[in-house]
């Protein structure tokens, strides 16, 4: 999706936040995922600042003010409706 969205240039970056331990999984996340992935602490407390879920997308504007949630384990970018819909959801928030 990151390609695509590049393509529009809307300046839209993707990025992946991990839970504050979980770090187990991140070599084999980073290892299989061309997303750029940044970790959470304990001090820091992003994931339960933002209540975030497993699998949530957190949509934010140029301000990094939060615009919408998008869960993937509901909604599978598998299936090329939810996929168009997510990226529809970074467009829309990039031309707003």
């Amino acid at each position: 999706m990151q390609a695509e969205l590049d393509e529009l240039g809307l300046g839209i970056k993707l990025l992946s936040i991990n839970k504050a331990d979980a770090e187990s999984g991140v070599s084999a996340f980073t290892e299989s995922h061309a997303l750029p992935m940044v970790q959470d602490t304990s001090e820091l407390g992003v994931w339960d600042a933002w209540g975030a879920v497993w699998r949530d997308v957190y949509i934010v504007d140029e301000d990094n003010v939060h615009v919408a949630t998008y869960n993937l384990t509901s909604h599978s970018l598998a299936t090329e409706e939810n996929f168009e819909a997510l990226k529809n959801m970074f467009i829309e928030t990039a031309t707003d």
